[in-house]
């Protein structure tokens, strides 16, 4: 396989990029309100859009549509930052706190928190969102935290421009667009939750899965199961994405090479683990599974919401909590026992694992959303390589 796109006609790019520059002027323009007022960002950006349309459609360059795009969706972010790195949710105030008490020598894991919302809640984020949240912290405490979300989000948008050049004009710089100026996704940059991060992550293991396909040796599996481990150690949402794309590598390579991808990931979360197995081990695990019930209240995107709604009433939080658990057993076995015959298969049943896993819960916030939505916008990327790079193979 080749990551090299054939020369690609200079019609095929304008298509490109003038879905992308419609696409990204409809979300500029969106919103709720009755009369559809745009906030002075937004106002400048449609000033802007009538001459980078006609540049880009004078110069053919792709380049053009590119930087307008990684520009506005960096500028509706960096506008929305809320004063001193407090959003909405208190789950990157947690990370700063627990950065705090892992850097004085305490154990996160068993610190009574005070600035999450109520003071004490159960914090369960496990130790790659410390260590990615950590070169923030450094530069500027509890704004820097916050910033690395900023920092993620135009990583994700380079992403997007670095395979588009290499794969597909169309599928590239419409996943861009989509990404850079859905409102909501801009929201979950600011609004204080940590998806938007963890979803660059996914965006990276999917990727490098791709690279690590081209090369075709062990090295590069690990390197790219190691990948894959880091979005699960910041998130355990995360983890049907990697496991999807694992049973890829082993259906594709075999046992024994396939193999590599999941020792890279294990290998990972086993050296993130480490100093907290060793600070406590029962306050570490008890952490990390407290997720699956951190929260007693129906909330959000699920089934739960849905029979409240219909006039039903949900299960109490123990037994939905235990129906989560089970769910989740089911879809990772499901999605093992696949046989992927393409990674853009694979990245589409991991999304749709995920899904599943949410819809299951009783609390499952919009924020959730930002973790998949870069690697389901990435599918048909993926999906024009493949059939570039093997014509011959069926998609599955």
């Amino acid at each position: 396989m080749t990551f090299a796109a054939s020369a690609v006609p200079r019609d095929t790019v304008r298509v490109a990029g003038t879905l992308a520059l419609g696409a990204f002027a409809v979300l500029l323009v969106s919103g709720r309100s009755l009369d559809l007022l745009g906030s002075p960002s937004r106002i400048g950006l449609m000033l802007a859009w009538p001459a980078v349309a006609l540049a880009f459609w004078w110069t053919g360059r792709a380049s053009v549509t590119v930087a307008y795009l990684m520009v506005g969706g960096l500028l509706l972010r960096w506008v929305e930052l809320p004063p001193g790195g407090a959003g909405p949710s208190d789950h990157l105030a947690a990370t700063y706190e627990a950065i705090e008490v892992w850097l004085s020598g305490g154990n996160p894991y068993d610190h009574v928190y005070r600035l999450t919302r109520p003071p004490g809640s159960p914090v369960s984020q496990p130790p790659g969102e410390l260590l990615v949240h950590l070169p923030g912290y450094l530069v500027s405490g509890l704004a820097g935290v916050q910033l690395t979300q900023l920092v993620a989000a135009g990583a994700v948008m380079a992403g997007f421009a670095w395979a588009a050049a290499r794969w597909s004009w169309t599928a590239g710089l419409s996943g861009l667009a989509l990404y850079a100026g859905a409102p909501n996704l801009v929201l979950l940059a600011t609004d204080g939750s940590n998806d938007t991060v963890v979803g660059a992550g996914l965006l990276l293991a999917l990727l490098a899965l791709g690279w690590a396909v081209r090369r075709g040796d062990g090295a590069a599996l690990l390197l790219a199961g190691a990948a894959g481990g880091f979005a699960v150690a910041i998130k355990q949402l995360a983890l049907p994405i990697p496991v999807a794309l694992a049973a890829y590598a082993v259906r594709r390579f075999g046992w024994r090479l396939g193999l590599r991808y999941a020792g890279g990931a294990a290998a990972l979360l086993l050296v993130v683990s480490v100093p907290f197995l060793v600070m406590g081990p029962v306050e570490y695990v008890t952490g990390l599974l407290g997720f699956i019930g951190a929260h007693d209240d129906v909330y959000g995107w699920n089934i739960w919401s849905l029979v409240q709604g219909l006039g039903g009433t949900a299960w109490d939080t123990a037994s939905a909590a235990v129906l989560t658990l089970a769910v989740g057993l089911v879809v990772l076995a499901g999605l093992l026992a696949i046989p992927w015959r393409s990674l853009a298969g694979a990245a589409l049943g991991g999304v749709s694992g995920t899904l599943v896993v949410m819809f299951a819960a009783r609390w499952t916030t919009y924020a959730y959303f930002g973790l998949v939505w870069p690697v389901m916008l990435a599918v048909p990327l993926v999906l024009a390589w493949e059939r570039r790079s093997n014509p011959e193979e069926r998609a599955a």
